[in-house]
């Protein structure tokens, strides 16, 4: 009996241990699913199970390092609380129908090496706080209704290799 007990434990610690991403992140996770219809997505989240178990969502030592929603039938608007992903690298919400304004929290996210929100029907102008993200290497903002001034804190991406802005309204 102690055996086992000490098993279960041991289960438990291990559990508790391994993909314990914190609140924040998990939290910001959530407010993506629901902001953008979750359940309807073609391959949505059982979020009774863990973070790295979630469909696009991939955890390295506790956080959050990248997210690959494309092709995944997400409708609505991103949350402010995207920003709370600051460990992430990898950003991926290609063709999806995404709606409304990019939140200028994505500026938060200064570990960003590939960003692509391509695809979908985001408007307004280009966060300022897009020029925070200086290790961004690939940028894809292609087939939008953005507008406006491109901002010119863009120049400060200076790692940046790969930058597609075509089929929005941008001007200056």
């Amino acid at each position: 009996m102690k055996t086992i007990k000490l098993t279960l434990l041991f289960c438990l610690i291990t559990t508790l241990a391994f993909c314990n991403i914190s609140t924040k992140e998990k939290n910001a996770l959530l407010a993506i699913c629901n902001a953008t219809n979750g359940e309807n997505w073609t391959v949505s989240w059982n979020t009774n199970t863990p973070v790295s178990t979630w469909n696009g969502v991939t955890v390295e030592q506790d956080k959050v390092v990248a997210l690959d929603l494309s092709f995944n039938n997400l409708v609505g608007t991103l949350p402010i609380e995207i920003g709370d992903l600051v460990n992430l690298r990898t950003l991926n919400l290609f063709r999806n129908k995404i709606t409304g304004f990019i939140p200028s929290s994505i500026g938060n996210l200064v570990e960003l090496q590939e960003l692509n929100i391509a695809f979908n029907s985001l408007e307004g102008n280009l966060p300022n706080s897009i020029g925070n993200l200086n290790k961004l290497v690939k940028l894809e903002l292609f087939m939008n209704r953005l507008e406006g001034n491109i901002p010119c804190t863009i120049s400060g991406l200076i790692n940046l290799e790969k930058l597609e802005m075509f089929n929005n309204d941008f001007h200056g």
